[in-house]
């Protein structure tokens, strides 16, 4: 009986043993992806760019969001009529975006599976857009509008959030933090295509600042969503 009991005391003991061995926490060196998790959302899973994060030790680490997105859209104005002499028309627009987060983060002491942590990122961003919008020309013809405009974003945040490893080397966490933001606009490029008094087609061009808004923010930003992640 005796050695039934020391027997399994022992398995115990083990199994406790290679637990309190196990590393959930980064120990400095691993490398770290994740995307946003939103289970109460009608988007469960949410790709807002890519993260990546570096330890460098147990408590500091570098980060980096990129987040590169393309628009394009096309809408029909007009049907096409050869009767009446219309063409179709259609409006056009694209956008581009660029925008790019480095920081830096410091990990607090916390347990084996929670690493609470501070830090702060840059938020540099690119946007350029382009609209164009057909018109009708007599004889049917067609002509256009276009406007190619943009702007450049620069923020400074502050942020504290928490990891909480469920897994080894798989977490869930969120982040909450304050800073600032400006966005500025570029100058409007604009060309038309039309009709001169004399009826002949001519292509006039320059810059506009219309529906150009620059803005200031400062405040807090709380991230909606869980961030999923992995360490390798």
């Amino acid at each position: 009986m005796n050695r039934h009991v020391l027997a399994v005391t022992a398995v115990i003991a083990c199994i406790a043993t290679a637990q309190a061995q196990t590393q959930y926490r980064p120990a400095g060196g691993e490398k770290n992806l994740e995307l946003m998790v939103a289970p109460l959302g009608g988007s469960p899973i949410t790709l807002a760019g890519i993260k990546y994060r570096s330890f460098g030790s147990a408590t500091s680490a570098m980060r980096l969001s990129v987040f590169l997105g393309f628009q394009n859209k096309n809408t029909v104005l007009q049907d096409e009529d050869g009767p009446a002499m219309l063409s179709e028309l259609t409006k056009k627009e694209s956008t581009i975006t660029i925008a790019l987060q480095p920081g830096i983060e410091k990990h607090l002491t916390g347990t084996d599976r929670l690493s609470p942590y501070f830090g702060g990122y840059l938020d540099l961003s690119f946007s350029s857009k382009n609209k164009k919008t057909e018109t009708q020309l007599p004889n049917n013809k067609v002509g256009y509008d276009e406007t190619k405009g943009g702007d450049l974003g620069f923020g400074l945040n502050a942020v504290a959030g928490f990891d909480y490893y469920f897994a080894q080397s798989l977490y869930l966490g969120t982040e909450l933090g304050f800073g600032v933001a400006a966005t500025m606009p570029m100058a409007n490029k604009t060309e038309s295509l039309g009709l001169n008094a004399d009826g002949n087609e001519t292509t006039t061009s320059g810059d506009s600042k219309q529906d150009n808004v620059n803005s200031i923010q400062l405040g807090p930003n709380v991230v909606g969503q869980l961030r999923l992640g992995w360490l390798f």
